[in-house]
């Protein structure tokens, strides 16, 4: 498949982008952490047989430029960002799929009524802090009671606690026994300071920046088609999703039921089923 890549200016330094192919409405991919790149959506790419798939990585991570500012690490700066790629690429009929912490951004992107967006994809979405905290606490106690004492009582980066976190991500992140090589690569190129400045030291610990972040009370301005798509056994859970989609006007949920976080992995070929239907959906409806 025809491959493309380069850099675009955006305000605070330059983001790296790929473009996959070259047929349809293009899907812009935008990724998960916060500083958590790319690489582990690859298989999105299997979409360009039909769609233009764009990959970027946010500034701070991945293969675009680092600058040492915080003032960049904000959901206002991000969400100007992915407009500028939207713009430099001149994408005049475009989808975003948003994963994880991506879906607040393609949530935030679609707020600002952006001219020739046609829907919008939220998977294994980020939508609510107090949301997602609530459904973390959970999942802790769907764990042993060993993990669960673990959690509660011990210290991050103890043995003890990093062993349950262990199974917590097992379970309700990955979804897998061994990670493909691509999921590697975004750890080895994920800027863990942004992670934690921003979010926390884990994925049910916030005491980051976006500790109080709230999306739900806005999501009923938004009257594109939109997509929820999340795993049974997801951090980001059914509940939840199903909830957030009750609160917007032309909203619907996928569920894949043998699959956590990294659905696109676990059932790559449903998930990419269902992704071609929605937009289709849209274009040919």
């Amino acid at each position: 498949m025809n491959a493309t890549e380069g850099f675009i200016d955006v305000s605070g330094g330059k983001v790296w982008y790929q473009k996959i192919g070259e047929k349809g409405a293009p899907l812009v991919v935008v990724h998960g952490g916060p500083g958590y790149p790319h690489d582990y959506l690859e298989p999105l790419g299997d979409l360009a047989d039909e769609h233009t798939v764009i990959f970027y990585d946010q500034l701070g991570c991945g293969n675009s430029e680092r600058p040492a500012n915080r003032a960049l690490w904000t959901v206002n700066g991000f969400t100007q960002e992915l407009q500028t790629v939207i713009t430099a690429l001149k994408l005049d009929t475009y989808f975003v799929l948003g994963q994880s912490w991506g879906a607040t951004l393609a949530v935030s992107h679609a707020l600002n009524k952006p001219k020739g967006l046609k829907g919008i994809i939220l998977a294994n979405p980020y939508i609510s802090s107090p949301h997602w905290e609530k459904d973390a606490a959970r999942l802790i106690r769907k764990l042993s009671w060993r993990d669960r004492w673990a959690l509660w009582r011990s210290k991050v980066g103890t043995t003890a606690f990093e062993v349950a976190k262990q199974h917590y991500y097992d379970r309700f992140v990955y979804g897998m026994k061994d990670l493909p090589e691509p999921c590697h690569r975004s750890g080895e190129k994920m800027n863990t300071g942004m992670y934690r400045y921003m979010w926390g030291p884990t994925e049910f610990i916030i005491t980051g920046t976006l500790k109080n972040f709230n999306l739900v009370p806005r999501l009923n301005e938004i009257s594109l088609p939109t997509l929820f798509l999340c795993g049974r056994y997801d951090e980001a859970t059914p509940e939840a999703c199903g909830y957030f989609a009750s609160l917007m006007q032309n909203a619907k949920v996928k569920i894949l039921e043998n699959s956590a976080h990294h659905a696109h992995w676990t059932q790559r070929q449903e998930y990419l089923a269902i992704v071609r239907e929605f937009i289709g959906a849209q274009l040919y409806s």
